[in-house]
């Protein structure tokens, strides 16, 4: 990594007469995206509290984070308008729009794919990327496609991925010849959005549906038919074809693993911590803005399989070399910076993990104890980002 320029430690005088001192501290700078109308909105609600979350743990390791939108930054001045949150005691103080310099960091965290393809914002993500005084963490969103092709093709990963192939007709009817169950996904979005769920049965009937929504199931008797009524909903985007996972169920609803990994102090991937999402009934999708719910990892998998130890160790082993092996692979294949990935993780009902997803800008964990080791390793991060820039 390039030296950082030191003249960039500045002391920034802000609108209201306060001043705030960034001489000494590690300055990081929060891509993000307005949660409501106007370029200069603040936080509001569970965002706010989770960025005054991130405010706090990097002040409490002398780090200055704020927050700023694309149009904020302003290169020919080296400065950038945001805000951060003041606290005037240790819960309580107010969001602050001021003028700060130019971050050592940025952190990548804007919200939409939309507004990561947007033209300007490409450009101003290239810019900070080849500025050899910033350090772009998280450069960008991942699409299924290219995760699954690095996955599939490295020897250490490929045995952890179902077979995906592109959606076409000639596909579609190689994958209904193979297999019972079937997901079509979009390559490009998130949280369970335009999942299709397809299922033929023992009379060779085939029949899907939206497996977000409480929709009927859609039948057909050929797969001609089948494609035709899939065009209809996959018309925009570019879409997979998945084998099913026969998932484990747990009072026959199915659940999945949400596992979060992250980079160090030491700037090592470590496990940072894992949940269980638990479908609705009747639903094939686990994420909880879909109807799905929270569980705690442990009890499910007791629950599921018994307090075996040999079978809780089997799982341990796959989980932990699942969490080790996919983010150094992506991250060797794909060469782009990478320090945070979400990974969710099927087990069957045979206690076989395979990898469902993996994302590069997770939510929020709401596992407290999770959530805290998410922003004490990210905060760690930082400074050992830092610590590579300058010596």
């Amino acid at each position: 990594m390039d030296k950082i320029n030191e003249d960039s430690k500045l002391n920034t005088i802000l609108p209201d007469q306060a001043a705030i001192s960034v001489a000494d501290k590690v300055i990081v700078g929060v891509l993000t995206t307005p949660r409501s109308k106007g370029r200069h909105s603040v936080p509001v609600g569970r965002d706010s509290v989770l960025k005054k979350e991130m405010i706090s743990m990097a002040d409490s390791l002398g780090i200055f984070l704020y927050f700023f939108y694309p149009q904020g930054i302003d290169f020919s001045k080296n400065e950038v308008s945001g805000h951060t949150y003041l606290f005037t005691n240790k819960q309580k103080g107010y969001w602050l729009k001021s003028i700060f310099p130019l971050p050592h960091i940025v952190y990548n965290r804007l919200s939409y794919r939309k507004n990561e393809a947007q033209k300007s914002v490409k450009e101003l993500l290239a810019a900070i990327e080849n500025n050899p005084r910033m350090y772009l963490f998280n450069s960008r969103f991942l699409d299924k496609w290219e995760v699954h092709v690095v996955l599939s093709q490295d020897s250490l990963t490929k045995h952890l991925v179902p077979e995906t192939v592109r959606f076409n007709r000639a596909n579609l009817n190689i994958m209904l010849d193979k297999y019972q169950d079937l997901f079509i996904k979009p390559i490009n979005k998130s949280i369970g959005k335009g999942i299709i769920k397809i299922q033929r049965d023992s009379s060779k009937l085939i029949k899907y549906k939206l497996a977000a929504s409480n929709d009927k199931w859609h039948q057909c008797r050929s797969a001609a038919q089948l494609y035709k009524g899939l065009k209809t909903n996959a018309a925009h985007d570019q879409y997979l074809i998945q084998s099913g996972i026969n998932l484990a169920t747990t009072s026959k609803r199915v659940f999945d693993l949400r596992t979060e990994v992250q980079k160090d102090e030491r700037g090592e991937w470590v496990f940072t911590g894992v949940g269980v999402r638990v479908a609705a009934p009747g639903r094939y999708c686990t994420h909880v803005p879909n109807g799905g719910s929270r569980a705690e990892y442990n009890k499910v998998i007791q629950k599921v399989f018994g307090d075996s130890n040999l079978i809780i160790e089997n799982l341990d082993r796959q989980l932990s070399y699942i969490t080790q092996a996919v983010p150094y692979v992506l991250e060797k294949n794909l060469g782009i910076n990478l320090g945070i990935l979400s990974i969710d993780i099927g087990i069957d009902k045979s206690g076989i993990m395979q990898i469902i997803e993996v994302n590069s800008k997770p939510s929020s964990f709401d596992e407290k104890e999770i959530r805290s080791r998410h922003l004490e390793n990210l905060n760690k991060y930082f400074l050992y980002i830092y610590s590579q820039q300058i010596n």
